[in-house]
């Protein structure tokens, strides 16, 4: 590794689904990618002790929010935060990668769930 080099980390996701790609201390990055379970809105979410953070790299997503399911089409490099407790999900299009950081820890013991 030369000078300008060091200290600097690369990382990608060429998989399918969700993937916490760079986690630091208390935060996390993650891809996300079409699969099975982002191709329909078959639940809601929400997280009680952190925001999330969305980002459409490419392709096409939709942010679905509160338990109304209000659809909200994402734009390429905008930021959509969801804050802590607002209920949310996303769909996204075969093609479509979107950048996502939140807490890193994040999980089932701190989010809960609505299955529609």
């Amino acid at each position: 590794m030369d000078k300008e080099s060091r200290g600097l980390e690369i990382s990608e996701f060429n998989g399918r689904g969700y993937d916490r790609t760079l986690i630091f201390k208390t935060w996390c990055v993650a891809f996300l990618t079409q699969d099975d379970e982002y191709t329909v809105n078959t639940y809601m979410e929400r997280h009680m002790e952190t925001d999330e953070v969305f980002v459409l790299l490419k392709g096409e997503a939709t942010l679905y929010i509160g338990l109304e399911r209000t659809p909200v089409k994402m734009e390429p490099c905008k930021l959509y935060n969801c804050t802590v407790g607002t209920w949310h999900n996303i769909v996204v299009s075969p093609d479509a990668s979107v950048l996502i950081a939140e807490n890193s820890d994040t999980d089932k013991t701190n989010t809960e769930y609505h299955y529609l």
